[in-house]
């Protein structure tokens, strides 16, 4: 499952940042993450249920305890190479809504990307 990897990876990530932060902000530390927003490929073949509930698992105990990951799968761009028609795919169907031609070209879809950290520090909630 590497959905626990990922989720492992996100959690590493945003609570480097927030060491980062407080040891140059000693004055306003930041006290939890409350929400990660992701961007996750299409053809990433991650199942964002799967990687939430690792992150709420992974994240027990430390900063980002009870943070709210938030997934939103990017659509994908696209080509038919049959007729050169340009599209965006939203879900899994690798057919040319022109044409119906199933050769198509894209690149990426694949990555996870961390888009936003919001923080909350003792009194108040900070992007």
């Amino acid at each position: 499952m590497h959905e626990a990897s990922l989720a492992q990876g996100l959690l590493n990530t945003a609570t480097k940042a927030v060491d980062d932060y407080n040891e140059k902000h000693p004055q306003s530390n930041v006290q939890r993450i409350a929400e990660l927003k992701c961007e996750l490929g299409l053809i990433s073949c991650v199942e964002p249920r799967t990687l939430t509930a690792c992150f709420e698992l992974l994240a027990e105990g430390t900063v980002a305890e009870g943070a709210r990951l938030i997934v939103d799968v990017a659509p994908l761009a696209c080509r038919c190479t049959h007729c050169g028609h340009a599209f965006t795919l939203r879900q899994r169907n690798f057919v040319c809504p022109e044409c119906g031609n199933e050769n198509i070209h894209f690149n990426g879809g694949h990555g996870l990307t961390l888009m936003a950290l919001h923080v909350a520090s003792e009194d108040t909630e900070h992007e």
